[in-house]
């Protein structure tokens, strides 16, 4: 009942102004009507706050990417505005990578998420699913960020340079890198192919995506420094260091990704 109590301190008249007139929020009468008092209240606020949560989260998603971002391109982006304003943010493809990791990670298994971000994925996608994260990236912010809102006792955030970065020998499961590998040089790609396939257990996985550059004419982003033409060029950085290989193209109304899944 605590809940209740809340509410009644807000405006007790417009409350039962709304429970008395459900058709503000477009409900039927008839498709209340077979309820009890007190489900019948419950859908009916339930109703009311989604549509509050639904503006508040419009202006939310609204506010944050135009006060991070504006006009200016980024090389990270913030996944909870996906949850906020979904209808505008959703799109065919950004999740793709994380499905085909858990799809490869056992229970109970081991994951390293490269150039982590904001730590979205490793939070609501593999969490529940590994009994250990290890998260690396090198944006000090961002870390922070990933700490702030994505914190859990199984994932381990690391402020680091995966270059640099001194992985554990035959200790995960799954290596996920999204949307990140374009940001590396050919060289430092291969390095991290190398930190990859020394990490990884036997039978491991190394998966992740990157959009396609088919002409080259210029960069998608002034931040990639590497970009893949196509599937086949991504075949070929990736055969020299892993003994299995599948890869997809997904063409998408604004881009085509090209997605990998490796086995050690």
């Amino acid at each position: 009942m605590v809940i209740y109590e809340r509410l009644s301190m807000f405006n007790n008249a417009f409350f039962k102004n709304l429970l008395n007139n459900p058709k503000q929020l477009g409900l039927d009468e008839n498709d209340l009507q077979n309820y009890k008092s007190d489900r019948r209240r419950d859908i009916i606020l339930g109703e009311y706050f989604a549509e509050v949560s639904k503006t508040a989260g419009r202006l939310a998603a609204n506010f944050l990417y135009r006060g991070r971002w504006g006009k200016v391109d980024s090389d990270w982006f913030d996944h909870r505005i996906q949850f906020l304003y979904p209808e505008k943010t959703f799109n065919d493809l950004w999740c793709i990578t994380s499905v085909n990791a858990i799809q490869k990670l056992p229970l109970g298994g081991k994951l390293l998420d490269i150039c982590s971000g904001d730590g979205f994925f490793a939070f609501y996608f593999y969490k529940t699913r590994a009994e250990h994260i290890d998260c690396i990236e090198i944006n000090p912010m961002l870390y922070k960020h990933s700490k702030k809102h994505h914190s859990a006792n199984n994932i381990n955030y690391i402020c680091a340079n995966i270059l640099e970065y001194d992985l554990r020998s035959e200790a995960y499961d799954v290596v996920v890198i999204r949307g990140a590998i374009e940001h590396f040089s050919e060289s430092n790609q291969n390095i991290i192919f190398q930190k990859v396939i020394n990490s990884l257990k036997t039978n491991g996985y190394f998966l992740g995506d990157t959009p396609a550059n088919p002409t080259k004419d210029s960069k998608m982003l002034k931040a990639h420094e590497n970009e893949w033409a196509d599937e086949a060029e991504m075949r070929n950085q990736l055969q020299p260091y892993f003994s299995h290989l599948e890869t997809q193209t997904i063409v998408s109304k604004d881009r085509t990704n090209l997605f990998w899944c490796c086995q050690k």
